[in-house]
This record gives C-alpha cells, sequence and structure tokens, in this order.
C-alpha cells in the first residue's frame, strides 16, 4: 500500500478521533459558555509522531468543527488559531527537544490563547475559570498522548512530515 494513502488513512481517523474527544467526551463548565474536553491528547499525538504542519492541520480544523458541531460558533476561528498553533509548536518543538518540553510549550500556548479570549468575550472573571479548566485539559491530554506516543511513534512515514 502507497505510504501517502496509508498516512491520509491515519489522519482521517485521528480527525475524527478528535471531533470525537472534543465534542462527544466533554464536559460543560456551568456558568460560563466554556466546556473541558479530551481533544488535547489527540493533537498532542498526532504532532508528536507527524510533526508540526500536520499537527497544526489536525488540531485547528478538528477542533473547530467540534466547536461548530458542539454549538459554540463563535470559538470556532480563535479555536482554529489557537489549536493549530498548540499542534504546530508541539510538532516543531518534538523534532528537535524532548516530548514533553514540546507538549509543555504546547499547553503554554494554548492555556494563555483561550484565557485572553474568555477574558475577551466573558470578562476577567472568565479567565481563571478558563485557566483552571484548561490546566487540567492539557494534563490529561499530556499524560495521554505521551503516554501513547512512546507506543505508536513508528506510525511516522517520513522525517520530513511533507503532506
Amino acid at each position: 500500500m502507497n505510504e501517502q494513502i496509508k498516512k491520509l488513512a491515519f489522519l482521517g481517523l485521528f480527525m475524527g478521533l478528535l471531533v470525537i474527544a472534543t465534542s462527544v467526551l466533554r464536559f460543560p463548565v456551568p456558568t460560563f459558555n466554556l466546556y473541558f474536553n479530551l481533544g488535547e491528547s489527540v493533537i498532542y499525538l498526532v504532532a508528536l509522531i507527524y510533526g508540526g504542519p500536520t499537527g497544526a492541520l489536525i488540531g485547528g480544523v478538528g477542533s473547530a468543527l467540534s466547536d461548530l458541531m458542539a454549538g459554540y460558533p463563535v470559538w470556532a476561528p480563535i479555536t482554529f488559531v489557537i489549536k493549530g498553533l498548540e499542534g504546530f509548536i508541539v510538532g516543531a518543538v518534538a523534532r528537535k527537544a524532548n516530548p514533553y518540553i514540546a507538549v509543555v510549550m504546547g499547553a503554554i500556548l494554548m492555556m494563555t490563547g483561550y484565557a485572553a479570549a474568555a477574558g475577551i468575550l466573558y470578562g476577567i472573571g472568565a479567565v481563571p475559570v478558563e485557566l483552571a479548566g484548561d490546566f487540567i485539559q492539557v494534563s490529561a491530554g499530556a499524560v495521554i498522548a505521551l503516554f501513547l506516543h512512546s507506543r505508536l511513534k513508528n506510525l511516522s512515514f517520513n522525517d520530513e512530515d511533507k503532506f
């Protein structure tokens, strides 16, 4: 089987998994129009295996689609940018540094981006709630992704990540 076709099939599966982990396995936060989900684990895993450009594509597009499907359209463009950058950073940094450092850097970007967006959309009172939820989300995502990465890292089809 052609390696590009295999990669496309895996990425389609990961995109579907991301949408499920974000829209179906989500937990609403009372008071604000926010929710906690398990999508970070998929973004981190894809970025660690396939690199920055693919992490950005899956993270940005899949997460924004999840916001639209879950009834959070105002968040979709914000999510597209933040999750796209997060996936890119994790994948790019992981190529040169320890995967743990890459995930921490992506997590910091994600938490900062969403805290700023929540503050703008809902006021300063939403910022601590957003940060607390995001910290739990990125921590759970990091544990899951780093655990799975050590077992699935051989899914990478080339070092260049030209997709």
